[in-house]
């Protein structure tokens, strides 16, 4: 039984190191000058000359990735030819990240799948929009770990390291593994929680007729394998949810407690809590509201209470009409938004919610409170009420996603009131959040939007008027449409 044991454990480091070898240089020791990196078999996928250069800190050879401003981007990677994968697993990229002043999104890793004819069958980097796993601020040496499940298809594997932001992030000691899981025993705590994940969906995802969850459940299960902690399981869960998307599911998400905590508290690490930003534009009144990525109740009452107080500002200075800028919202909590643009609604229906079980529940804002149908909601601190319904054009981009799609539904049927730009992102499904045993959720799309009137959107958002962007990027020619139509009006 030993003589087994040792010859299997031979066989998984062969492989394993095989793999490797598909990769090179990954302890930064081979210089190369004809690389823009200034590092043999690192490409730059991403940043300006000096983004990307070998280091030394100490005795350790490492890759260094600068960013001057926080919306910078260095990017590098090399890419292998993979063997098929002869049965179910999954591969693990670990490195060294250490930081110096790093602001912005921050530093990670990042896997990239490809099949045969180069087209992306998966990604996979250090977390989302409310991710904890990025490298910030100024940080000693840390060993951070990325897996992803490879598809059968799977031909080519890119390997990266990225820096959103600001600072300096050195990389070092880049390893890889591949794990198969046909034969893993699995746990009786991932038993419960995997179990628990697939009954959420069984329950309340809209695709969940088209997925058959028993099958989806058993490689699942392997994946998370001999879990010993909860955290053991996420991967598993994530391979759950993203298994959706080949129905039609482009929403549904996953965040572990710790990232739910820290929603709750702080918000979003990676998009920070913004104001809108109101001000006089000619005779009008133009605003523009950011995605709200966060549930803390105070921070969600200070957004709409700044947001009326503007509206009100505004009014007050005698605007003739009103532009709001939905272009770049990505989404996030809808209640802010909705209930800081409430004074501009004309009925105190907005929009419905509509589950799998055909059961409709409508958001609503009426003198100052935001509400569910089956709940009483929560009141701004000072109701703004405008004396007469001005026209409002409503600007629409395809980053206009998810709550920001819901904003925007939030004017369809509102008097004097059209929209204009392009189609919104398409993600107007409503994602339900779900517990599991550790007190992480499943944000899982378990409904779809519908209007006031009850139209049901099922993709993209069309506007009233669509208008082409600017090739300068800047957007006037959908606002040039807009004040147009604004200055049309009596």
């Amino acid at each position: 039984m030993k003589k087994l044991a040792f010859l299997l454990i031979a066989i998984v480091l062969a492989i394993n190191t095989a793999d490797c070898q598909n990769f090179h240089n990954l302890k930064f020791t081979d210089k190369c000058d004809t690389s823009k990196t200034g590092l043999c078999y690192w490409d730059l996928s991403w940043g300006g000359k000096g983004a990307v250069s070998p280091a030394r800190d100490g005795n350790i050879n490492a890759m260094l990735i600068q960013g001057a401003t926080e919306i910078s981007v260095g990017f590098s990677e090399q890419t292998a030819v993979f063997p098929a994968p002869k049965g179910d697993a999954f591969i693990t990229l670990t490195a060294d990240i250490k930081t110096a002043d790093v602001i912005g999104k921050g530093a990670g890793l990042n896997l990239w799948l490809l099949d045969a004819k180069g087209n992306t069958l998966a990604t996979r980097d250090m977390g989302g929009f409310y991710s904890l796993d990025w490298i910030r601020g100024t940080t000693r040496w840390k060993t951070c770990s990325i897996s992803i499940v490879l598809p059968k298809e799977t031909a080519k594997v890119k390997i990266g390291a990225i820096l959103f932001g600001k600072g300096k992030a050195w990389f070092s000691s880049y390893r890889f593994s591949v794990t198969t899981i046909g034969n893993r025993r699995v746990s009786p705590l991932a038993v419960k929680y995997i179990n628990a994940a697939c009954d959420i969906i069984k329950k309340h995802s809209l695709v969940k007729d088209s997925v058959n969850i028993s099958q989806l459940k058993q490689t699942t299960l392997k994946i998370a394998g001999p879990a010993k902690t909860y955290s053991d399981c996420f991967l598993a869960v994530k391979y759950l949810i993203e298994s959706l998307r080949l129905y039609g599911d482009e929403h549904s998400f996953f965040m572990s407690a710790a990232e739910k905590k820290n929603w709750e508290i702080n918000g979003s690490a990676v998009h920070k809590i913004k104001n809108a930003n109101c001000e006089a534009m000619g005779d009008y009144g133009y605003i523009k509201v950011p995605g709200f990525h966060g549930g803390n109740q105070k921070r969600i009452l200070a957004f709409a209470n700044a947001l009326q107080a503007d509206i009100k500002k505004l009014a007050n200075a005698g605007v003739k009409g009103w532009i709001v800028d939905l272009r770049e919202n990505s989404g996030g909590n809808q209640e802010p938004m909705i209930a800081g643009l409430g004074p501009l609604f004309s009925s105190v229906k907005l929009g419905s919610l509509l589950d799998v079980n055909n059961q409709y529940s409508s958001w609503n804002y009426n003198n100052g409170r935001y509400f569910f149908d089956d709940s009483t909601g929560w009141k701004v601190t000072h109701p703004v009420k405008l004396k007469s319904q001005l026209p409002i054009a409503v600007l629409t981009s395809a980053q206009t996603g998810s709550s920001g799609e819901i904003t925007a539904i939030s004017f369809i049927g509102n008097a004097r009131t059209r929209s204009f730009g392009q189609p919104t992102w398409g993600l107007t499904t409503g994602n339900g959040s779900f517990d599991l045993p550790d007190g992480s959720q499943m944000f899982i799309a378990s409904t779809h939007m519908a209007d006031r009137s009850g139209k049901i959107y099922t993709g993209p958002i069309v506007p009233d008027v669509v208008v082409k962007t600017s090739t300068d990027g800047k957007g006037y020619v959908v606002l040039d449409a807009a004040i147009d139509w604004l200055k049309s009006q009596p």
